[in-house]
């Protein structure tokens, strides 16, 4: 019974989902094959993975968090504001190693909710990310900014236009560029 049950994933589901998760990677599985063979049942509680995902986060376990954050991109789950929030909160720790995931998240979801947690992940310092040359989180986070297309988010990417960084300035430029940012939706965020 998932309601009485501890929120928390067993060994068993932990290691098939990532074994599809693998597969899937690896080209060997659809998303649509995922989702059958998901041995979570998402359809009849999607607040399971919301509390687990809660639980994950509290205990600040970034294997656990990347399980269910690749179930929420399977399922589509993240245009459920409950997990937009999650994902807002979580986009400012720096205990995983998730953020250009969330990035791609945000872009995906285009939502006005998620404009600050988008530009304060732009600007965000990570170590593990000191490789990265190009700033691909950034440039998502652009992105992200341009789809949203709100004043609020054109705004954001004004900032990010003045940036230290020239190639932040240049990602934050080019959406400018492309997006009217004449979208009226709601802008509550945080």
């Amino acid at each position: 019974n998932y309601k009485m049950r501890y929120l928390k994933m067993t060994k068993e589901e932990k290691k098939i989902i990532d074994e599809l998760e693998k597969k899937m990677i690896f080209g060997e599985l659809s998303l649509e094959e995922f989702k059958k063979q998901c041995p979570l049942n998402i359809v009849e509680n999607p607040m399971y993975i919301k509390k687990s995902l809660e639980e994950a986060i509290k205990a600040k376990d970034e294997n656990d968090f990347e399980r269910l954050h690749t179930i929420v991109w399977v399922f589509k789950l993240y245009n459920i504001n409950a997990y937009i929030e999650l994902f807002c909160k979580v986009a400012k720790e720096h205990w995983h190693h998730s953020h250009e995931d969330i990035a791609n998240l945000f872009e995906e979801v285009a939502s006005p909710k998620t404009i600050n947690a988008i530009y304060d992940l732009a600007i965000m310092k990570l170590d593990y990310m000191e490789y990265d040359e190009f700033f691909n989180i950034a440039r998502k986070c652009t992105y992200a900014l341009g789809y949203t297309n709100t004043p609020k988010a054109k705004e954001k990417l004004e900032l990010l236009a003045k940036n230290e960084n020239e190639l932040i300035r240049e990602y934050a430029i080019k959406q400018l560029n492309r997006f009217d940012f004449t979208d009226k939706d709601v802008e509550e965020q945080d």
